[in-house]
């Protein structure tokens, strides 16, 4: 059996953030981008980037080995100018 790597980056995601339905996980080309709700990007950066880097280990071991999969977080931007 075969596991999809974008179900198991949504999986682990949902698991750690307070809002799971508001997880989002869109694959394109060779990048995963993981879309949380606002103020929980730092339960999926985990302290010193633990959890980001272990879901990035997991994703890729599941992923096809060819495929060199890139998982990013993407954060709202915060206006500095204020």
């Amino acid at each position: 059996m075969k596991t999809d790597p974008s179900d198991l980056a949504l999986f682990i995601t949902q698991s750690v953030v307070d809002q799971p339905a508001l997880v989002r996980v869109s694959k394109s080309g060779q990048n995963l981008l993981i879309r949380v709700a606002p103020g929980e990007e730092g339960r999926v950066i985990g302290r010193n980037g633990r959890v980001i880097q272990a879901l990035r280990t997991v994703v890729r071991l599941v992923s096809d080995p060819r495929e060199r999969l890139n998982v990013d977080l993407d954060a709202p931007r915060k206006d500095t100018n204020r």
